[in-house]
């Protein structure tokens, strides 16, 4: 019998999460009810919410901290900005108390992170944890993303990921990427050394710019396992992967965290993401 456990009215067992299908890379793809989906979603998912037709400027009297929705997250991370073709690189560690009205700020209840348009610039939200396997931390996010860079198939635009602070480390060992071919994939590297051993691609579901996001990123409680819940809440499509980390990864324990945000791959677009959740838990 699978192990199971609440939070926040949501249902989970430590196999994989209940949705209309699951897939693990050590066992083979299963079918659950789609009530108990509903209920999963239902605990986090908010409704869409239109730009208001009033177009104002951004405004820093209300910090992107002060929204209750944001205080908790911003306030276990650091903002993190890359300018100059992504050679420049600023800090800003009280995320909750920071605001800058050309690339950070709140509006209409909602976090909105502006990347500038060099090649490999980006602005993300990095989470100030050394998180372990086989303890259970969890990124979830509503967002929209725009602006999102698509002239190739194969080079993906990150939009989360789970990195590691630990020595020797190159490369994340989980990324959430949109790709040029309008979908949503999956990389999970089997080591840590950048350009050396293999990763594992999968194709979620299907995503264009200007869609909006919810997503689950989970370090599973047990069996050095880790979860990917994605929803494109425009076409009501969702994915759910489970992952194994690999026992070189497992070597680098303790020292993992979360990162999302605005990011390019490619010069002459400037990436958007607006966030109508951003949450971390343990």
């Amino acid at each position: 019998m699978p192990n199971y456990m609440t939070f926040k009215g949501a249902l989970f067992f430590t196999g994989c999460i209940f949705i209309s299908s699951c897939t693990s890379t050590i066992g083979a793809q299963t079918k659950t009810d789609k009530q108990t989906q509903e209920q999963l979603e239902s605990a986090f998912i908010l409704p869409i919410t239109k730009a208001s037709n009033k177009k104002s400027d951004p405004d820093c009297s209300i910090k992107p901290g002060d929204v209750a929705v944001f205080t908790a997250a911003l306030k276990d991370s650091k903002l993190q900005r890359y300018t100059d073709d992504g050679t420049t690189k600023r800090e800003f560690k009280n995320a909750e108390a920071f605001c800058d009205e050309n690339f950070f700020y709140s509006q209409d209840n909602k976090l909105i992170l502006i990347a500038s348009d060099g090649k490999s610039d980006r602005i993300e939200l990095r989470q100030e944890k050394n998180l372990s396997l086989n303890q259970q931390s969890t990124l979830r996010f509503q967002a929209q993303f725009e602006n999102l860079p698509n002239s190739s198939d194969n080079k993906g635009v990150t939009l989360a990921q789970i990195h590691s602070d630990a020595d020797g480390v190159g490369r994340p060992i989980l990324r959430l990427e949109f790709t040029g071919a309008n979908e949503l994939r999956a990389v999970v590297t089997d080591t840590y050394e950048k350009g050396e051993g293999k990763s594992e691609n999968d194709l979620l579901l299907s995503f264009r710019d200007g869609h909006h996001l919810y997503a689950m990123i989970e370090i599973a409680p047990a069996g050095n396992a880790m979860n990917i819940y994605v929803k494109n809440l425009d076409t009501g499509k969702s994915a759910f992967k489970t992952y194994t980390a690999s026992i070189k990864w497992q070597q680098k324990d303790g020292d993992f965290y979360f990162k999302t945000g605005a990011y390019l791959q490619e010069s002459g677009k400037s990436p958007r993401a607006t966030y109508d959740l951003l949450q971390f838990t343990y």
